[in-house]
């Protein structure tokens, strides 16, 4: 019992006690600090909240329900260039409007429409942490309240203040407006893709089906439109096909998963082709057609500025532009003048095609654009000047080899460069010949001579001295996306890179030789004014220094030269310097025709580059061999009647020296 009293006495003995720490007190003047700083977050975070809200802009509701004043387009002297009426939306009230169109709708871009407030908590804090995560404002709007505010109002900007206004605005919309409202608000302003702002535009220009007739709307056809808002042209049923096919599928999926419809009704439709029975859409914007290209072309810089595209069909706004008038109509004239392209093979089953592009190499600002023939012209179609990718031929040559070697300070026009005893050097497995046999100096011509004749070898054997990287750097720095490693090896040198290059990035790339070794990115917005006043953009000019001055005047004068003594000389024009450098590339190395045909060159305000050739090239539809005069034929019409004779110079003369080398290493 002794030892169980013990075990279970109160007291144990002294040694066996611990005492506690006396408890540590927080100073006061600590604690004054924390209550100040939670004050002051308190402050922040409520004060930046009111701020964030007195910032939205106020909301007129009634835009929901009527159309807009056309968008004014200005040119680079502020003068009214032309207008892009407003759509003129054909409304069609969502009685109308299947409901099998509706609820693909819902089940693909807000599940949660008729249960929400007009925004989603779990959708604004997934794209918020996602946003955060990925350092990053990309996620957009998660309900189709939102997206509402967000394609009338914000003009598609997704800074984080954008993103709070946005969700302010979506809640007025919610509050003001039941969800049949939204839902027919909607359907009648998104753009479907291919033209078609509004369902009535979509319907009829995919399937054929005017307002009246959609109660015959199939399933699939109706997942397809439902699918289209996210991307239109990327899932765009007419351009990609499988694409559009894969989301409609997704879209159906969503519809099952949602209760809208069976499994095996999901299954059928998803087996189901794609329907479609394409109408064109009357052009939307009626303007003097030397500006169609151009036009185009605003819509796709302002998806580039994360801006939506439908700020033109919307219209109210005024965009201010680097566009030239007289030279936009100089350029339109001379790409559809037949005399400026070769005489077609006997065989070709298409028509030729060409494409020009000139930029103020000061500014970046694109002054004139032409994407294509105008005969074969469609609205929004595809822009030569912009979009296609092909191989530049020598045009290449300054940017890859020349430019780079004379950047490293041991090259200079008169530096010897080795051509071959015979016109032809092997580097490994790899051999280069030169396009016609000629003289050397025991192998070697000067680079002067190289370039001004376009020699093949002297030019691959430059860049193999300088390092194909020290050539990819430079390239890069003048906006040549050159990071596929297909791209390692000296076959560049000749412009064969991959993915190839439009004629836009080719004269923004010599802009740099134009203006002192800096690039100016190219661009054609420069403002973007609001119906309001407010500027909605301002472009910001981010210099990038892709050479040095010294650099870039000894280029000029090896550019010079080339029109001035060399081969380019068709693209000289009275009244003005000119520089440039041509480029052809062969169809196959046996066929005796080209694919392409370019030449990119400037005066001391203005860099241009020409394109010609197969929208598809084959053997049929190549061009003559030889015909390299023809861009450079383009060029000069287009600056003789483009621009009035200005006497600006250079400043630097052309290269000169003798074609061979004294002194052979």
């Amino acid at each position: 019992m002794d030892r169980k009293r013990v075990a279970h006495s109160p007291h144990p003995s002294p040694e066996k006690v611990r005492k506690k720490p006396p408890r540590r007190r927080v100073p006061r003047w600590i604690k004054v600090v924390w209550l100040v700083d939670v004050v002051l977050f308190a402050v922040l975070l409520v004060g930046g909240i009111v701020v964030w809200i007195v910032s939205t802009p106020r909301v007129n509701l009634a835009i929901l329900d009527q159309t807009s004043r056309p968008t004014e387009v200005f040119d680079r002297y502020g003068n009214l260039a032309f207008k892009i009426p407003s759509v003129g939306i054909q409304r069609v009230p969502l009685t109308e409007i299947p409901r099998t169109l509706q609820k693909a709708l819902i089940a693909t871009e807000d599940a949660g429409f008729y249960h929400n407030y007009g925004f989603s908590f779990r959708g604004y804090f997934r794209a918020a942490l996602s946003d955060i995560l990925h350092r990053n404002t990309g996620q957009g709007a998660s309900t189709i309240t939102q997206q509402l505010a967000k394609m009338v109002y914000l003009h598609d900007n997704r800074s984080l203040k954008y993103k709070l206004q946005e969700l302010v605005i979506a809640l007025q919309i919610a509050r003001h407006f039941s969800k049949n409202q939204i839902l027919d608000m909607y359907f009648n302003h998104v753009y479907f893709g291919n033209g078609a702002t509004g369902i009535a535009q979509a319907a009829y220009g995919y399937f054929g089906l005017r307002p009246g007739q959609m109660s015959g709307m199939t399933l699939p056809q109706a997942a397809l439109l439902a699918g289209l808002p996210q991307a239109p042209s990327l899932y765009d049923p007419v351009v990609n096909p499988q694409l559009a096919r894969q989301r409609r599928n997704l879209v159906l999926q969503r519809m099952y998963e949602q209760h809208y419809i069976s499994y095996g009704t999901m299954q059928q439709a998803q087996h189901a082709p794609l329907e479609l029975n394409v109408h064109e859409l009357a052009t939307s914007s009626p303007i003097p057609v030397q500006y169609d290209y151009y036009r185009d072309y605003l819509y796709q810089e302002l998806s580039q500025l994360h801006l939506s595209s439908q700020l033109l069909t919307y219209g109210g706004i005024k965009i201010y532009t680097s566009l030239d008038p007289q030279l936009q109509l100089s350029t339109y004239t001379s790409v559809n003048d037949l005399n400026n392209y070769p005489t077609p093979l006997g065989t070709a089953t298409e028509q030729l095609q060409g494409a020009a592009v000139f930029i103020n190499p000061h500014t970046g600002g694109i002054e004139s654009m032409v994407g294509g023939r105008q005969n074969q012209y469609s609205y929004r179609g595809f822009n030569y000047a912009v979009s296609t990718q092909r191989s530049p031929g020598s045009a290449m040559k300054p940017l890859i080899a020349y430019g780079p070697a004379i950047q490293t300070g041991k090259w200079n026009a008169g530096s010897a460069l080795m051509d071959g005893t015979n016109n032809r050097l092997t580097f490994g497995n790899y051999t280069v010949s030169d396009w016609e046999p000629h003289a050397t100096a025991n192998g070697y011509v000067t680079m002067r001579w190289a370039l001004a004749e376009s020699w093949n070898a002297p030019a691959v054997w430059l860049l193999n001295q300088i390092g194909i990287q020290t050539g990819i750097d430079f390239a890069q720095r003048a906006g040549i996306d050159l990071s596929n490693p297909g791209n390692q090896n000296l076959t560049i040198a000749l412009g064969n890179i991959i993915p190839g290059i439009s004629p836009l990035q080719l004269a923004d790339a010599y802009a740099s030789f134009d203006n002192n070794g800096v690039r100016i990115p190219a661009h054609a917005i420069d403002r973007i004014v609001a119906d309001n006043g407010s500027v909605i953009y301002q472009y910001n000019p981010q210099p990038v220094t892709v050479m040095s001055a010294s650099t870039a005047q000894q280029m000029v004068g090896l550019l010079r030269n080339n029109v001035v003594n060399g081969i380019v000389a068709g693209a000289s024009a009275p009244g003005h310097e000119v520089a440039g450098k041509t480029g052809s590339v062969a169809y196959t190395n046996t066929s005796q025709t080209d694919s392409d045909l370019w030449v990119a060159a400037f005066t001391p305000n203005v860099v241009g580059a020409v394109w010609e050739g197969y929208p598809v090239t084959t053997l049929a539809n190549s061009l003559p061999q030889w015909s390299s005069s023809y861009p450079p034929k383009m060029f000069s019409d287009i600056i003789s009647h483009g621009l009035s004779p200005s006497g600006a110079t250079f400043g630097v003369p052309p290269a000169a020296g003798p074609d061979f080398p004294a002194y052979v290493p």
